[in-house]
């Protein structure tokens, strides 16, 4: 989500005001012996991915700290602060920063402060964490470092981390090379065959079966059942005209411009280093994002209103988070809306990889299987359209780009490890796939249907049958071939509502019989709500059911060995 990103790089202002020379890197991208033999603080900034997996910028470097020939004092001279991300709704919360913690004590480093934990749950979201925790380090790293000059005060911007300027000429030619395509590493070339709704028109969900094909499968990587296609979306035509024309930038938005970083640079490689506005702001900058207290903090400086900066100045205070997740959080205003109400607000050029942020990309469980279509790749994805309190609907990013693509469109998609693992062929496993989280079991057992195995057992839940039963076609089609046994919940068509937890309990004595003496694997994918706790709770009802003592500890001891598995999200 770029949280950690942004959390790293408000620190790093705070610690250039106290006057410390600061580097910020990816952990992957830090040079591993440098930290070992570093003789000054250290700050690790770590999210959560999956269900408590390390993000994938953190796994190489946490894959070297793990080495067992390390010795047991090899970082007896570091001091270090670990700050984590994460949601308290899950059950590993925080779990890849409380391991880089113990880890970095066990091999002898000495902790600056305890171990921050940031929690989406908060009211005040992460930062309600964060600020106290940054209070304690800074009180910490003073105590030992007293300042050798006053604290640079907040009326003052820091320098940008990019020079921008636009290139001589004008030609057709250069704005044409300017706003050529760009692909990042690993990523590959896929065109959109076919985008169905597979919900019915009149229902409230529309949810699509995108269909891509590989423009050079040969190419591409395998991919495993679970695994997703990353995807990083691009914002529409109109969006970007509305807000080039709000920072006054219509006129300029397709000459060529040259970006020179500095060397602390937040500007990833993949950027070209010429381009214009428009391909920045159609291609990296997420202009529809709802806005974090560092793009406040950043605006404050560059707002010609006594009004409106005394107003930005109150968003980036501890104080005033309350009313800006009022303002902002809670109605999911967008830049382009926050932009529209502060006419006196706008950012020079070379602060614009300061202000704005990237646009991230997007994981979705891939419903195609590799061994049986390796140049198709399948998405199953639900479209994010709501209400809040504001006059137009908000509309995933993501989603409407899906949207609005013909068919033809090439993208550019590469392929992220799913976090569940399918067994042997043998071994029975058991899906719980309510909504899209059924996406990664088509995956599953068209994989598994090439391997011969037919001990496959799904529960699916969804409103209504005639509404929102997605893949049916295909789903009984697997049922009257044998290789699916198929057990619905459709909460909405009966007075009284079933959910896929009831399937459960009703299916007690097969299921039992599948876990306890055909090792069945479990599998739980979808909404991270009330489901996942529902589900667990009713397999615990089923081994209680037969006899076992302690069914919650049978059912954990089933997730510690990966006999039960969750991939679940918000």
């Amino acid at each position: 989500t770029g949280y950690a990103k942004d959390t790293a790089y408000r620190i790093s202002r705070q610690a250039w005001r106290r006057h410390f020379a600061v580097s910020v890197q990816s952990m992957d991208q830090a040079d591993k012996w440098s930290v070992f033999t570093a003789t000054h603080p250290v700050i690790f900034v770590c999210s959560t991915t999956g269900q408590g997996e390390e993000p994938d910028n953190m796994r190489k470097f946490w894959r070297f700290l793990l080495r067992k020939s390390i010795p047991h004092d090899a970082l007896s001279g570091l001091s270090f602060a670990v700050f984590g991300l994460g949601d308290s709704s899950y059950q590993k919360f925080n779990f890849p920063a409380k391991r880089l913690y113990r880890r970095l004590q066990q091999l002898g480093g000495t902790p600056i402060v305890g171990r921050g934990d940031g929690d989406d749950q908060h009211y005040l979201g992460l930062d309600g964490a964060l600020d106290p925790w940054l209070q304690q380090l800074w009180a910490a790293l003073l105590d030992r470092y007293p300042l050798p000059k006053p604290i640079v005060p907040d009326s003052v911007a820091p320098d940008p981390s990019c020079n921008i300027a636009f290139a001589d000429g004008n030609d057709d030619d250069a704005v044409l090379n300017a706003n050529q395509a760009v692909l990042a590493a690993g990523t590959h070339l896929a065109r959109l065959v076919s985008s169905d709704r597979m919900t019915a028109a009149d229902h409230f969900q529309d949810v699509r079966h995108f269909r891509f094909e590989l423009e050079d499968p040969d190419d591409a990587p395998s991919w495993s059942p679970g695994d997703c296609a990353v995807l990083r979306p691009e914002n529409l035509a109109s969006d970007v005209d509305a807000f080039l024309e709000q920072m006054h930038w219509t006129d300029r938005a397709d000459r060529p411009l040259e970006i020179s970083p500095r060397s602390d640079s937040i500007i990833p490689e993949w950027i070209p280093r010429r381009t214009t506005l428009r391909w920045l702001c159609t291609a990296y900058f997420d202009i529809m994002a709802v806005p974090r207290r560092s793009f406040f903090e950043m605006l404050y400086y560059f707002s010609s209103s006594a009004d409106e900066k005394e107003r930005l100045y109150d968003f980036t205070t501890s104080e005033g988070q309350d009313e800006l997740q009022t303002y902002c959080m809670r109605p999911r205003r967008t830049i382009l809306e926050v932009l529209d109400d502060l006419p006196g607000s706008r950012v020079p050029l070379d602060y614009i990889f300061d202000v704005f942020p990237e646009i991230a990309e997007r994981s979705f469980s891939i419903s195609s299987a590799s061994a049986a279509t390796p140049g198709q790749v399948e998405l199953t994805v639900a479209i994010v359209n709501y209400k809040t309190i504001m006059q137009k609907p908000r509309v995933g990013v993501c989603t409407k780009w899906l949207l609005n693509m013909a068919p033809g469109q090439m993208v550019g998609l590469r392929f992220a490890s799913g976090t569940m693992a399918l067994p042997d062929s043998q071994t029975p496993v058991i899906m719980v796939g309510p909504g899209t989280g059924i996406a990664a079991f088509m995956s599953f057992i068209r994989d598994r249907i090439i391997d011969s195995a037919t001990a496959n057992y799904l529960f699916f839940g969804c409103r209504s049958e005639h509404k929102d039963f997605l893949h049916h076609r295909q789903l009984h089609q697997w049922v009257d071939q044998g290789v699916l046994r198929l057990f619905c919940a459709f909460s909405r068509d009966q007075d009284e509502k079933v959910y896929v937890q009831q399937r459960i309990r009703e299916q007690g004595d097969l299921l039992w019989s599948l876990i306890a003496e055909q090792h069945a694997v479990v599998f739980v994918s979808g909404n991270a709500n009330q489901m996942p706790d529902d589900v667990r709770q009713a397999f615990i009802d089923v081994a209680a059911a037969h006899g076992v003592d302690d069914a919650a500890e049978y059912v954990q001891q089933m997730i510690k060995t990966g006999r039960y598995q969750e991939e679940c999200w918000y």
